[in-house]
């Protein structure tokens, strides 16, 4: 009986060891690469371009987060300053239509 719980604990500890493992590599390679700076509403280098996003988006910093986001993930290793031109200028774009 007790080398019955002896495989089972062994067991647990191994399924904990994997599971342990794949967290840190699900948050390892969630990380950003590239030139990355400081997030983009606290970097004093971009403030007009953050105040030229927020005026568009009516002060959404939630969406305004979000689209910078999603340029980051569909053109990786850009500079802060770029996604931020970019976001503007989609969003001014789709207004002229």
């Amino acid at each position: 009986m007790q080398k019955a719980s002896s495989i089972g604990m062994g067991l647990i500890v191994v399924l904990l060891i994997i599971s342990l493992s794949l967290v840190l590599i699900k948050v390892w390679s969630s990380q950003p690469r590239g030139n990355v700076s400081k997030p983009y509403f606290s970097d004093a280098k971009n403030r007009k371009l953050q105040k030229r996003l927020l005026i568009l988006l009516n002060g959404d910093l939630t969406t305004a987060e979000r689209l910078l986001k999603q340029q980051r993930q569909r053109h990786q290793g850009q500079s802060d300053t770029w996604y931020l031109e970019k976001v503007i200028y989609d969003l001014e774009r789709d207004r002229r239509y």
